[in-house]
């Protein structure tokens, strides 16, 4: 699984794919701390959105940098489909990290914010960032090229759904009684970022259920799409 992992992470820097969503993230973020003094719980909870929207974009770029013929001959050479998915999902999951770690790092180590963080800062933040970033990757997942053929389609209804993630706290009073149930399955992005907005050091637990149910919601994705891709190798 390290070769692997290593080998589609090395095949997926060489093509370059990566460049136009971690550079817009990077330019999105710098552009937050254009100038100081920054609020921390607001700075932080504004780039875990971005962050997320980014996720999803790199998501889709590293499931469809592999071409059908190179996906399977990894096939079988792995000896079966999931250890592939795995593969990409781990390449995936170490560039994201990588992300966070200069997310919410940069602004410290430069002075941007009006003040040192707390300990629950820095726990709200690394959680927050982990959480949401997992979270835009499960969602990509179902937008890859194996699941919607066509880029064209697949694409807007990416940043349709990414998008609904973020409304989801007022559809509940435009929306008809027969489709309330929208509201509780969309990816709880919004709830997340707003009580990173508004983190309290002595309310800790009002966040520890979003970062909760937004993890395990990222994580039945992912075994979804884990056991489905197990499902067509055993077909094909």
């Amino acid at each position: 699984m390290i070769h692997l992992t290593r080998y589609l992470l090395r095949h997926y820097i060489r093509s370059q794919k990566y460049f136009a969503p971690v550079v817009m993230y990077v330019i999105a973020m710098l552009l937050i701390y254009s100038y100081r003094p920054n609020p921390v719980a607001d700075s932080y909870s504004v780039t875990a959105m971005l962050l997320f929207f980014g996720s999803a974009w790199l998501g889709l770029t590293v499931m469809n940098a592999e071409p059908a013929g190179q996906i399977q001959l990894l096939v079988l050479h792995a000896g079966n489909r999931r250890k592939v998915i795995l593969g990409q999902l781990w390449c995936a999951w170490l560039i994201l990290c990588a992300l966070v770690v200069i997310t919410v790092l940069y602004p410290v180590m430069f002075g941007m914010f009006e003040r040192p963080p707390t300990g629950g800062e820095w726990m709200m933040a690394w959680s927050g960032h982990l959480a949401l970033s997992l979270l835009g990757l499960g969602v990509s997942l179902f937008f890859q090229k194996s699941y919607v053929s066509r880029f064209s389609r697949s694409l807007p209804g990416l940043i349709v759904l990414l998008l609904l993630s973020f409304v989801q706290g007022s559809l509940t009073s435009h929306l008809p009684e027969w489709l309330q149930w929208l509201n509780k399955v969309l990816p709880p992005a919004f709830y997340l970022v707003r009580e990173m907005m508004i983190f309290e050091e002595v309310k800790w637990g009002a966040i520890l259920l979003p970062i909760i149910w937004t993890v395990l919601y990222a994580f039945v994705l992912l075994s979804i799409h884990v056991w489905l891709s197990g499902r067509r190798d055993i077909r094909s």
